[in-house]
């Protein structure tokens, strides 16, 4: 089981929107979630990191679930 978190800026005509999105999953190889994303909007996404996680229930559960957090 992993724990990867993005780091997103969004560019808007107000100014810089940063947001962190933490997902579980259990591939090696996370894939950003589309559904985040808006059309004709410029985002910078970057990794901050992907880590294999100590197998905890409360962590399983979430993975099963595919938790997302926006921060």
């Amino acid at each position: 089981m992993y724990k990867t978190i993005w780091q997103i800026e969004d560019e808007t005509d107000e100014g810089t929107t940063k947001a962190q999105l933490t997902y579980y999953h259990f591939r090696k190889a996370p894939k950003f979630p589309t559904w985040y994303m808006e059309e004709n909007h410029t985002y910078h996404i970057e990794m901050v990191f992907n880590i294999k996680l100590i197998r905890r229930v409360n962590i399983f559960i979430q993975c099963l679930t595919h938790s997302y957090i926006i921060k």
